[in-house]
């Protein structure tokens, strides 16, 4: 069902896939190598920051309670993204740390 969307769509447009789509999808599984197979012919859109503060916002208004989420994504994007570029991590969270074991976390220090 997917792929006839895709060849239907890709006829007539051009085919893209966010990072944050490509991070799913290597969830799956799949080898680096076989997802850049599977996406080749796509373009590569980056999350700026305008999407980025739009998804906050909306995050922000569709879960309002500061109660504990479920969903950490976002903190294994963060975190990978530092284990990339080769930089330090300020957190206050102190879960899933061993995932990026290359990361320096850097803590709060509370007085």
């Amino acid at each position: 069902m997917c792929s006839n969307a895709l060849e239907n769509c890709s006829a007539v447009e051009d085919l893209a896939v966010s990072c944050i789509t490509f991070a799913e999808l290597a969830g799956g599984g799949r080898t680096r190598e076989a997802l850049e197979e599977d996406l080749r012919g796509f373009l590569r859109l980056e999350l700026d920051f305008d999407a980025a503060f739009r998804a906050g916002q909306a995050f922000r208004r569709t879960y309002p309670a500061k109660q504990e989420k479920s969903l950490v994504l976002p903190d294994f994007l963060i975190r990978a993204q530092a284990a990339v570029i080769g930089v330090g991590h300020l957190t206050n969270d102190r879960r899933r740390l061993s995932a990026f074991p290359e990361v320096e976390f850097l803590f709060p220090s509370k007085r």
